[in-house]
């Protein structure tokens, strides 16, 4: 019960979770870290910690801050998943952030998804066709997309803001399709 109080509280901070990544020598930006951890969701891993942050130094605070907020984030993230909830909260930056950063953080993520959805290993054939395949191609586009298209124009922050939203309509779409069929 208390648990679940808490977590109605966590609000993930793309800026702080960028913060403590930083401070734990991650490999991973903050919005890389969270499409890691939906993309292991969908994929049906079971243990995110083996992936992200697993040589955090024990002894540094700040690493350990770092995966007490990833831990709440798995958390997060898999109950909104389940339970359905839209939209998935995406952990980029502000909207007051510049173009070019937001659009990057929108890049790191698919690639984010896209290898954890890779370590849950080998996937039904047919989750790769119909819709789950195209949004799967599409993660792919986006984790490539050229960012020096992205400006200041108000053109940037329309697709940015639509790319975003397709972002966790696909990501829930995989998870339903994978977890729906496994039930």
């Amino acid at each position: 019960m208390l648990n679940s109080i808490i977590m109605t509280q966590f609000k993930p901070d793309h800026a702080r979770l960028e913060r403590l990544l930083q401070a734990a020598s991650a490999e991973q930006s903050a919005a890389e870290a969270h499409g890691m951890l939906c993309g292991m969701l969908c994929a049906g891993v079971e243990q995110w910690r083996p992936n992200l942050l697993e040589e955090a130094d024990e002894n540094n605070l700040l690493a350990q801050e770092a995966l007490q907020e990833l831990e709440r984030l798995w958390e997060l993230s898999g109950r909104e998943l389940r339970e359905h909830r839209m939209p998935l909260q995406l952990v980029l930056p502000e909207d007051e952030r510049p173009v070019l950063e937001r659009a990057t953080a929108l890049r790191d993520w698919s690639q984010g998804f896209l290898y954890g959805f890779g370590l849950g290993g080998s996937q039904k054939p047919e989750l790769f066709r119909g819709e789950a395949g195209e949004a799967l191609r599409d993660f792919s586009e986006i984790a490539r997309m050229d960012l020096e298209e992205f400006g200041q124009a108000e053109e940037a922050e329309e697709a940015l803001m639509q790319l975003a939203e397709y972002l966790w309509v696909a990501a829930s779409l995989l998870w339903h399709e994978r977890h729906d069929d496994a039930e």
